[in-house]
């Protein structure tokens, strides 16, 4: 039986289960009898552009020990594939007689398999290219979600109650405190950040990046809310575009990425100058990717099954497609990972329904949690806000 190698890179932003679909990879290909060596790509496609393949196959235990832990072990880039670059990346690949290329990425690594795919077929080479999704947006088209999703919202919902807990716990000047939230183009990481709040609690004011709100918007629901009693919280997303807000010199737009540098600071400062009222702003940026003690159980799983089903179905003849996830059942909670040809899907932005979100109240709608739930493990935070609706008599008895 001839066999032939496999080589898995990682590719983009990463996230807290990125190095589990690594496993999967690899821990599958150790089994398959027709698999010989196994590679990773240093720094996504940088490394086979370069040539530079590192072995796997001796690195079992470290790279399970990698599958807890966040980062992406073998490194990632967001090097953006040119049509010059085809028949070089192809041609390293044949050198180091790989059948079999796993990439693990989002939309920019969807377009890549897609393109090498097509390539490579034009070319008669038989190098088959498979999509393993991941990213904390959750905004891949062709699957439920994506790993990476579930943990960050895990993540972002629970600190969303825990910091309110700490902003009521401590009596100061009343302000708004913005914290500015990661997830792309879309709102399925913000509204996350709202699954926990009640129907007159935190976090106060949300927004999502869906589509543009004007400031004077803004303005106008700070001041419906703020009754200068209490600080509230305003959840702003980092790709917000905001119409009428003033430029900002000093903040340049995020071309490759196309989020709006530094939104939070800006509206603050407009918040503030405008309507007096003080502002405080936090941006917990990779947190949601290397808070590994809020990794969502389903998300690990999740995360290694579609790598080590990668490998199956490129053993199977797959090629130019994602291994996907489709939802099976709500309750209990059941999915099953599915083949889905790229051709129509890869680098589309899958959209945040409108009935997952109650844009009057500031928050998801019940439809919302019945999906997120199952994703974060059905676990919610435990807060409690304050003792002083208990009877306390002090020591004067």
């Amino acid at each position: 039986m001839k066999t032939y190698n496999v080589v898995v890179g990682q590719s983009g932003g990463p996230t807290p289960v990125i190095n589990a679909s690594l496993r999967g990879v690899v821990e599958q290909a150790l089994k398959a009898e027709q698999v010989d060596r196994i590679y990773g790509t240093p720094n996504g496609l940088s490394g086979i552009l370069r040539n530079e393949l590192i072995g796997l196959n001796g690195k079992l235990p470290q790279i399970r020990q990698a599958a807890r832990q966040p980062g992406a072990v073998l490194g990632t880039s967001r090097h953006p594939l040119h049509e010059s670059e085809y028949e070089r990346i192809i041609a390293n690949l044949e050198q180091a007689d790989a059948k079999v290329f796993c990439y693990i990425g989002g939309n920019g690594s969807s377009r890549t398999v897609l393109a090498l795919a097509e390539y490579a077929r034009s070319k008669g080479k038989d190098i088959r290219f498979v999509h393993i999704p991941k990213t904390i947006d959750n905004d891949l088209d062709g699957t439920d979600h994506t790993p990476g999703y579930g943990s960050a919202a895990k993540f972002l919902s629970h600190m969303t109650q825990w910091f309110a807990v700490d902003m009521v716990s401590l009596q100061t000047v009343p302000k708004i405190e913005i914290i500015e939230v990661m997830g792309g183009n879309r709102g399925w990481l913000p509204a996350a950040s709202a699954l926990f709040k009640t129907r007159s609690g935190y976090p106060n004011l949300v927004y999502l990046p869906d589509k543009p709100v004007e400031a004077t918007t803004i303005l106008n629901d700070v001041e419906s809310v703020f009754q200068r009693k209490e600080s509230i919280m305003m959840m702003v997303p980092d790709h917000l575009r905001v119409n009428g807000l003033p430029t900002d010199p000093l903040a340049v737009e995020d071309r490759l990425r196309g989020n709006n540098t530094g939104i939070g600071f800006r509206l603050s400062q407009h918040i503030t100058r405008t309507l007096g009222i003080p502002t405080r702003t936090t941006v917990p940026y990779a947190l949601y990717r290397i808070a590994p003690g809020a990794v969502s159980a389903v998300d690990l799983e999740e995360a290694y099954q579609l790598g080590a089903k990668a490998v199956e179905y490129a053993a199977a003849g797959y090629t130019g497609g994602m291994v996907s996830l489709e939802r099976v059942s709500a309750k209990p909670y059941l999915s099953r990972i599915r083949w889905v040809a790229l051709d129509g899907v890869a680098g589309q932005e899958k959209t945040f329904p409108a009935a997952y979100w109650n844009a009057d109240e500031h928050r998801p709608t019940a439809a919302f949690a019945d999906y997120l739930l199952p994703l974060i493990d059905g676990e919610t935070p435990d807060c409690l806000f304050s003792l002083s609706d208990l009877d306390r008599k002090g020591f004067s008895q």
